[in-house]
């Protein structure tokens, strides 16, 4: 059974999600000072902050058995933008990415 994340409402009810909320918003900024300092490092750090806040999410709030229908279709929505931003950051670093393991 598929999850509609394409309309769903994200729903922050844990401190680990808000956070990796708040980690993916900041994607603009360090494009921004990317681009005025031309240091590709600023990326790489802030990849590897993203993954970091999505293994404390992924470890603290369950998606697939998450309690409700409404949760779990947050929590999907949020694996998958956040599955879209480091696809698109590492292309953005000449970095292909699997689409399986």
């Amino acid at each position: 059974e598929g999850v509609d994340t394409a309309n769903a409402e994200f729903v922050l009810e844990h401190e680990t999600e808000v956070a990796l909320a708040k980690q993916l918003l900041k994607l603009p900024e360090v494009l921004e000072r990317l681009e005025d300092e031309l240091y590709p490092n600023q990326l790489c750090d802030y990849l590897f902050e993203t993954s970091q806040k999505f293994n404390q999410f992924y470890e603290n709030c369950p998606v697939i058995q998450a309690e409700t229908e409404e949760l779990r279709a947050s929590r999907t929505a949020l694996c998958t933008v956040t599955s879209q931003l480091l696809s698109l950051s590492l292309g953005l670093l000449g970095i292909g990415v699997l689409d399986k393991i």
